[in-house]
């Protein structure tokens, strides 16, 4: 992942706000940019207001932002994770990887 990554979901996703996107992307400062404004883009849904939204979330909220994007069937699974089996966590963990893998390279 990386800017180049980050300019094609852009146009993607976004195509009439690219200007607006990537100023707040300028101003955006927080540890792991890339991988944040990824997360930011895909969470955001094609939607700018969505994105807005979590643009202004991701200084204090990078990591969360991050599981949500990245590992959504753990997040959602997080409280009770060492209660499921080994099978259930790795079919999860792997479902995880494909879903965000499929939505960067589409």
């Amino acid at each position: 992942m990386d800017e180049r990554d980050v300019e094609r979901i852009l146009r993607r996703d976004y195509p009439e706000n690219v200007d607006e996107v990537r100023e707040a992307i300028l101003r955006l400062s927080v540890i792991e940019k890339t991988r944040v404004v990824l997360a930011c883009l895909k969470l955001g849904s094609g939607s700018i207001e969505k994105l807005r939204y979590q643009f202004h979330e991701a200084p204090g909220y990078y990591r969360d932002l991050l599981g949500h994007a990245e590992t959504p069937g753990y997040m959602k699974r997080w409280s009770r994770w060492e209660r499921l089996s080994a099978e259930e966590r790795q079919s999860i963990e792997e479902e995880d990887r494909r879903q965000y893998e499929e939505w960067l390279r589409r």
